[in-house]
């Protein structure tokens, strides 16, 4: 028998293929809420993918529980409705005893959303136990009352009193061969090999990010799906941890023209007196726009129609969240620069603006 080796753009083809298979699945079993969500008065901020352990060495949660609980305590004074989209514990690694116990007080500020109306948990792939209604009576509901998890969920978006569009939120694991359809082997894995390992050495899964652009294949996977809908919606998702925003505004260009760098550092060079720190700092630029960049290029989001939350399990201990109020959607994080418990905001576009964009009302960007 012969085997034929597939090429990269088919492996890139399939997965993609198999995400939309995933997430089509979960769109079409999700319910849309019966009341609309009138983005102009109603406020909501969604978090995902805390990892929630047993407090040791292999607990990524742990760096930010202060962030949290900050974050936490203004959503719940403001008013917000909280999403908690998936990957809340983490279930492969622990056993849901474990990683209940271990952050009590967390869910106790949780249960306050959740005793005034404006909880809504999702199951991920790592606490994809809690899709079993057996398994959450028996561990969630005693801390947290009577609750339904669920894998996804539709809002239809008004503003104005006219209907605008539509939210759909998942987890975004939905079709991957690791995390969805073989997850049982990628559990053992982590439980009886990454696990021991972090214990030991206290590694951090999860690095600060910067960029808020698509890189990541399985972030593409979902763009796409998002991008091919026939109805004006915007896809909002973790899984990843990497946060995506997608605006109606271009981006400024990350570097600027080599040749211009150029000119001003042989300026600088050839001044009477020469400011070496001045001309440091241009050498420095020029080196860093003339060598190539590892890996993909960003690909550009158009139209911003996918969202990713990011993660509640970052190495230093930030949080990032997306936050749906006052007719904006915005990309915050917990805590601020001067590490105050103040949410920074780090992209911010008006929701009805995007949903126009998406539905094709506005073809070009906005100067």
């Amino acid at each position: 028998m012969s085997l034929i080796r597939k090429s990269p753009e088919e492996k890139r083809r399939e997965y993609r293929e198999r995400v939309r298979e995933g997430l089509d699945a979960a769109f079409e079993g999700a319910r849309t809420e019966e009341r609309d969500f009138d983005v102009d008065r109603e406020r909501l901020v969604v978090l995902s993918d805390h990892h929630r352990g047993a407090r040791d060495g292999a607990d990524d949660f742990w760096r930010c529980e202060r962030s949290y609980h900050a974050a936490l305590g203004h959503y719940l004074a403001a008013g917000h409705r909280l999403f908690l989209l998936g990957d809340v514990e983490e279930l492969w690694e622990n056993r849901p005893k474990e990683a209940l116990e271990a952050y009590r007080a967390t869910l106790e500020l949780e249960r306050e959303f959740h005793e005034a109306g404006r909880l809504e948990r999702f199951w991920g792939n790592h606490d994809d136990a809690w899709r079993h209604e057996g398994e959450v009576e028996k561990h969630l509901e005693p801390i947290l009352g009577k609750i339904a998890i669920r894998e996804a969920l539709t809002l239809n978006v008004v503003s104005g009193g006219e209907r605008i569009g539509r939210l759909f939120f998942a987890h975004g694991h939905q079709g991957t061969l690791d995390s969805d359809r073989f997850s049982f082997v990628s559990r053992l894995f982590v439980r009886y090999g990454w696990r021991p390992l972090q214990r030991r050495f206290h590694i951090a899964s999860t690095s600060p990010s910067r960029d808020f652009q698509l890189r990541a294949m399985h972030d593409s996977a979902m763009f796409e799906w998002a991008a091919r809908r026939p109805e004006r919606l915007i896809l909002i998702a973790g899984h990843t941890h990497r946060p995506v925003f997608g605006g109606t505004q271009p981006r400024p260009p990350r570097d600027r023209e080599l040749a211009e760098i150029e000119r001003e550092l042989r300026a600088a060079e050839a001044a009477p007196e020469p400011d070496r720190l001045a001309i440091a700092q241009l050498r420095a630029e020029y080196e860093l726009v003339r060598t190539k960049p590892f890996g993909e290029p960003p690909k550009e989001i158009w139209p911003p129609c996918y969202y990713n939350s990011g993660c509640c399990s970052f190495g230093d201990g930030d949080v990032t969240g997306l936050e749906i109020a006052d007719g904006k959607i915005r990309l915050v994080r917990w805590l601020d620069d001067d590490s105050g418990p103040r949410a920074k905001t780090l992209e911010e576009d008006d929701v009805r603006a995007v949903l126009d964009v998406v539905g094709g009302r506005l073809s070009v960007r906005a100067a």
